[in-house]
């Protein structure tokens, strides 16, 4: 096994079960073959923590390799995420986040892939999943298809809003295809990140949502002109559980789609224009942990208030929900689907979803557009440390000036809708 240079100056080297008979495991699983000879692995910088990627540990490798079915020397650059559960990452257990990330690889994402039918891809190949000896997956890196991360802190443009928005409209309409052909499909996704449950047992997770809606309430309070709205936030917050249930909870009647459940900007990557560099051409999803089915309007509000920028928020919102609308309404009648919902249906649905907008912007977009300097030392593990929670939550709503001007737009946004009455 070889390592990158500068992996071991950062003492960065990986964990001793990702060695090689785990990688010629996987890649006999992932290939389907019988015998895969494992020449070398070059390990990458790891990309986990940092304020890239919270709950788990990603490690970026590259398998030099012969398979028995090809006879010949190949490399394949993968993607090896790892879930420790600890006492801080306690919850990821309980929300079976793993559980349900392998189902949809598995189980739903190749069918979802077949039914939308135009060569449409929504999520990398996956290879590999273990849970000794402790929950790992293995999956395709999408970098070596020239695919990218856009950049958190900077927020989507309007090009790359449409481009994700489109891919949206199609995978939402594929799952709800996919549901009525096989009602079964939804057993497995029946709540994301805000499961009721969860919400009222786990007491680390109220505090941490507590901390972050008064330190909101208490920066807005500040604000010229927003001390009743401030008001209201405190109030939001004195009833957080109650709140974050109403949140998450189904509604009657809704119009249900496999929701992708953490729409943000490290979620997705970007494809670009081979002529045009900054020109992005198509998006695949990643991190389907959080994946349940529910109301369109999770993800539309989720995303457009965690990863917008706030110029298009403004002057083009309406624009990206029909963008996103005429995705799903053509994705459904090409699939000859019986239901097709009209654009008033979509709208009442991501109305009827605005607090989990709200949701998004004060437990999300904080810690999405904090600066790589304020950021590189937050993890899960870090942030049970009470006064370091403190110290960086305070941070999250200063280090870029982005988050207080989305702010000041989106609260009176909501207040005027009436989300805090």
């Amino acid at each position: 096994m070889k390592l990158d240079e500068k992996q071991k100056r950062l003492g960065q080297e990986p964990p001793k079960y990702l060695n090689e008979d785990f990688f010629k495991a996987a890649l006999e699983d992932g290939l389907r073959d019988m015998r895969v000879d494992i020449k070398k692995i070059i390990f990458a910088e790891s990309s986990g923590g940092g304020g890239e990627n919270y709950c788990s540990k990603i490690y970026r490798a590259k398998a030099l390799y012969r398979s028995s079915k090809r006879q010949l020397d190949e490399e394949l650059a993968l993607i090896v995420k790892s879930i420790a559960i600890t006492p801080a990452t306690q919850f990821l257990e309980e929300l079976a986040v793993y559980l349900r990330e392998k189902i949809f690889y598995f189980d739903v994402l190749g069918k979802l892939e077949v039914l939308i039918g135009d060569g449409s891809k929504f999520g990398a190949k996956c290879l590999y999943t273990t849970r000794e000896p402790i929950q790992t997956i293995v999956f395709d890196d999408l970098t070596q298809y020239g695919y990218k991360l856009a950049s958190r802190q900077s927020g989507l443009n309007e090009e790359h809003c449409v481009v994700i928005l489109k891919k949206l409209g199609k995978f939402h309409a594929s799952s709800m295809l996919l549901a009525e052909k096989e009602p079964s499909v939804r057993e497995h996704f029946t709540t994301g990140m805000l499961d009721e449950n969860y919400i009222r047992t786990n007491e680390r997770f109220i505090n941490f949502m507590t901390l972050q809606c008064r330190t909101l309430a208490n920066v807005v309070a500040k604000w010229p002109g927003y001390e009743l709205l401030a008001e209201k936030l405190h109030r939001h917050c004195d009833d957080i559980k109650e709140n974050l249930v109403t949140t998450g909870r189904t509604l009657p009647g809704e119009i249900t789609v496999l929701n992708h459940g953490d729409l943000w900007v490290n979620n997705f990557m970007y494809k670009y224009d081979d002529e045009q560099p900054t020109k992005p051409i198509d998006a695949i999803f990643v991190d389907f942990q959080n994946s349940f089915f529910g109301s369109p309007g999770c993800d539309i509000n989720f995303f457009l208030n965690s990863s917008v920028q706030l110029d298009v928020l403004i002057h083009r919102r309406e624009f990206l929900i029909q963008t996103y609308y005429a995705s799903l309404r053509d994705s459904l009648e090409r699939m000859h689907s019986s239901f097709v919902p009209s654009y008033a249906d979509i709208q009442q649905e991501i109305r009827a979803r605005e607090l989990y907008g709200f949701f998004s912007s004060y437990a999300f977009l904080p810690m999405v557009t904090m600066k790589k300097e304020d950021s590189y030392d937050i993890s899960i593990e870090a942030l049970t440390d009470q006064d370091f929670a403190k110290k960086k939550v305070q941070l999250m709503f200063s280090s870029n000036p982005r988050t207080t001007d989305t702010l000041r737009y989106a609260l009176r946004r909501f207040d005027e809708l009436g989300i805090f009455d």
